[in-house]
């Protein structure tokens, strides 16, 4: 049990179960060929409005929590965590080979990459943020010194865990439902789909251990979890459930996204 105690365990966990998650999304193909865009729309607004939402109930205010000590000056390693966390996902943007859904052109470095692989690139890249915000949360959970401050405590990584796991069925779902629409077989639009939430595990391992050990910087590392995430949301979700003319059924279920978490958040803390 002591093993399953410690954070960086913890956070493989959960990083597994968000794959889980996704596979399970995938899986969905197998029930028929095609979903409609609408419905697709939909999934993605959700997903956008729950990650928008563990963003700020699981990171964001135990970050600004973390920093009251500061006073007036609370905002500022907050804010830095943040535009870090929208760079790093920025230069991951404009290094990896993917594209979009609804996109033509693929994005990052050239390559002769099929479309189909790229749209799992493109899910993959949106994954590894999700992975770092859960390892950042249990390490924040376990770091020293926390427990008497009174935040960032393992119920908040729970939400964050299940709010993450939530919203990757919908994701795994799109990603196979775009691969079959490829051409690509049921049976391999579900493994790629699968495949492409394995770098939210790959991602909670190594936040777990940064936040574990840089105790003081936590406020950075939990504020650049929020922005990577919030980044994935407002550059790629939000715009592809919006595209295809079903705005205001995306937004609706991008706010019933974030009330579900809210939800959750607010029954386990």
């Amino acid at each position: 049990m002591e093993i399953i105690a410690h954070p960086a365990i913890q956070a493989l966990i959960a990083g597994l179960c968000s794959w889980f998650a996704v596979s399970v999304g995938a899986a969905l193909i197998f029930s028929r060929q095609q979903f409609s865009r609408k419905a697709m729309d939909c999934f993605l607004g959700g997903a956008g409005g729950m990650m928008l939402a563990a963003a700020f109930f699981g990171l964001l205010q135990p970050a600004f929590e973390l920093t009251t000590h500061l006073e007036t000056w609370a905002f500022v390693p907050v804010t830095v965590g943040l535009l870090l966390g929208a760079a790093f996902l920025l230069g991951l943007d404009r290094i990896m080979p993917h594209i979009h859904n609804m996109q033509d052109q693929p994005e990052g470095l050239n390559t002769r990459w099929r479309r189909s692989i790229l749209l799992v690139t493109a899910m993959a890249l949106h994954h590894i943020p999700e992975g770092l915000a859960m390892g950042v949360g249990y390490g924040a959970a376990a770091a020293q010194g926390l427990a008497e401050q009174g935040v960032a405590s393992l119920g908040a990584a729970l939400v964050l865990t299940l709010s993450l796991m939530l919203q990757g069925v919908p994701e795994g779902l799109v990603v196979a439902t775009a691969l079959r629409g490829e051409g690509v077989t049921a049976r391999n639009a579900f493994l790629f789909g699968s495949l492409s939430g394995l770098t939210a595990p790959l991602g909670a391992l190594p936040g777990a251990l940064a936040a574990e050990m840089t105790a003081a910087l936590l406020p950075v590392a939990l504020a650049f979890a929020a922005g990577a995430m919030i980044y994935v949301v407002v550059e790629e979700v939000i715009p592809e459930a919006n595209a295809s003319g079903n705005g205001n059924a995306a937004t609706l279920s991008c706010i019933a996204g974030l009330c579900l978490v809210m939800i959750i958040s607010s029954l386990l803390e």
